[in-house]
């Protein structure tokens, strides 16, 4: 008993407090200063991980991002958000701490969503996307995607034309459409 009435054991039970309080302190900090974007994204995955098909894993993956996939205002947002820069690193970060097996494999999936959104569009639905590309704010949209891509990661870039072969198609085939 003798022990804990220490200057010793006072010392150190207070150091202990401090070093409590200092690290959660500097937890929520960093929590705070991760993108919301991120943590929206890292929440997807997390529910997505164990799925082994790659395609369901990144129907899951978009479902707990943006909801219900068979609400075309989901879908829609789900697409634009590959032109989102905050989106585009997170997604970076998502393929770069992913199992090195599933990398490639969930870059194929995210190619294969963007190719039967494309395919599957509505006349209605290809016209609200062409008017949401073609304005002033959509070519905004569209230089920062291509500037944050830019300056990734070779790498990266290279893993990923799948994705931006299919972006670019789904772009080009909207634009065109009358």
């Amino acid at each position: 008993m003798k022990f804990f009435k220490s200057k010793w054991f006072q010392g150190l039970g207070l150091a202990f407090l401090v070093f409590v309080l200092l690290t959660g302190w500097l937890v929520v900090r960093v929590i705070h200063r991760v993108p919301k974007e991120l943590m929206e994204d890292i929440r997807a995955g997390r529910l997505a991980r164990n799925i082994k098909d790659p395609n369901e894993r990144f129907e899951k993956y978009l479902e707990g991002r943006y909801g219900d996939m068979s609400d075309p205002a989901n879908r829609q947002k789900a697409f634009l958000d590959f032109f989102n820069p905050e989106h585009i690193r997170a997604l970076q970060f998502l393929v770069k701490y992913s199992p090195p097996e599933h990398r490639q494999a969930n870059i194929q999936a995210s190619a294969d969503w963007i190719g039967n959104y494309r395919t599957n569009l509505t006349e209605q639905q290809r016209s609200a996307l062409k008017a949401i590309l073609l304005s002033d704010s959509g070519k905004a949209m569209l230089k920062q995607a291509t500037a944050q891509y830019n300056v990734q990661d070779v790498y990266y870039r290279g893993a990923t034309v799948p994705v931006i072969s299919q972006l670019l198609t789904t772009i080009h085939e909207v634009q065109k459409a009358p």
